[in-house]
This record gives C-alpha cells, sequence and structure tokens, in this order.
C-alpha cells in the first residue's frame, strides 16, 4: 500500500463514521483500529497534516492525551468522498519532516516569524491570548535553531486556533509554508 491509499483509506473511514451519524472527533488508535493501518503514530499524524493542509479534515489537539490529536472529516472531505474524486498525494519529505532548507530560506523563516510577533504585539488581544500567541512563536523560533527542524511539528505550532484568530497572520504563514514547498520540491 502507498501512502495516498493510506490517506485514502482514512479519509473513507472519517466519511462513514460521519456518515453513520457518529459526529465525534476520533483518535489515532481508533483510525487505525478501523483502518487495519498497523504504521506508527508519526505517520498517521504525517498522513492526516497532509489530508489537513488540503482542506479534507480537521483536527483538535486533545490536551488530556499526550501528544493526542483528535480527527474529523469536514464538510469539503465528505463531498470529496461522495464524488469518488479524493484530491490527496503523499509527500516522502513529509512523513519524516525533513526538508533541506538553505541558510536563506531559514533567515527568510525568521524574519517572517518577526513580522508575526509585530502584528501579535499589535493586535488588540487579552493579555492571555498575547501571552499564548506568543509562546507559539518562540517555540516555533527554538525550533528552527535545531539540527534538523522537524517542520511539520513546527507547522503545527502555528496553525494552532491560538494564531489563527490573529487578523493578518494567515498571509504571513502562507509565505512560511512557500518557502518549505519551495525546499520540498527541490
Amino acid at each position: 500500500m502507498s501512502a495516498k491509499d493510506d490517506q485514502i483509506k482514512i479519509l473513507n473511514y472519517l466519511y462513514i463514521r460521519l456518515n453513520s451519524g457518529d459526529k465525534r472527533y476520533c483518535t489515532i488508535p481508533t483510525i487505525k483500529k478501523y483502518t487495519g493501518l498497523e504504521n506508527n503514530n508519526q505517520y498517521i499524524l504525517t498522513l492526516t497534516d497532509d489530508l489537513e493542509s488540503s482542506g479534507l479534515i480537521i483536527t483538535r489537539q486533545a490536551y488530556q492525551m499526550s501528544g493526542g490529536r483528535l480527527f474529523q472529516i469536514t464538510a469539503a472531505g465528505f463531498d470529496a468522498v461522495q464524488r469518488g474524486d479524493i484530491p490527496v498525494r503523499a509527500d516522502s519529505a513529509a512523513w519524516t519532516g525533513r526538508f533541506n532548507l538553505s541558510e536563506y530560506q531559514k533567515s527568510e523563516i525568521r524574519r517572517i516569524l518577526r513580522e508575526i510577533r509585530l502584528v501579535i504585539e499589535s493586535a488588540k488581544l487579552s493579555n492571555a491570548h498575547t501571552a499564548n500567541a506568543m509562546a507559539l512563536i518562540e517555540s516555533a523560533e527554538k525550533l528552527i535553531e535545531t539540527p534538523d527542524p522537524l517542520w511539520p511539528e513546527i507547522m503545527r505550532l502555528l496553525r494552532s486556533p491560538t494564531l489563527a484568530g490573529v487578523t493578518g497572520i494567515a498571509g504571513l504563514l502562507m509565505a512560511i509554508v512557500q518557502i518549505l514547498m519551495a525546499a520540498a520540491s527541490s
């Protein structure tokens, strides 16, 4: 089986789940149990990251579970399964999270993160929201400085609902995604 086939299995399972009336989010163990996938959790996470990036599923952090994520199909994913036209793709670089970024590309991402900091500082947010948003950016900055940054983890931080609600950040995050896509295709 290929990664694309595995993504389709996951999407089909989430479709069946919602179509049968189960509107709850589900976990990786549930996905593994009902799809027959026996791969490790990181593999499932990277496949679901691609599905989420395509807008076919949504994920939520399950804070009561260590490293837990919850999954549910979106309306777009539901419609794609019904039509039999599932636009998924698997990127082997995403499985490992290792992209060969040049120092220039890393410096551009650092610059964008500084811009995001400025947007957060100038936004009219509560003190708690500002502190949480800044902590996410600080974490991303620290992870970028590691010898072999895990970009899916960094992007998970940057896709946080805490940041999504701040006006002016979406375009900056897309600039980071474009840099990563360019690195992945080279």
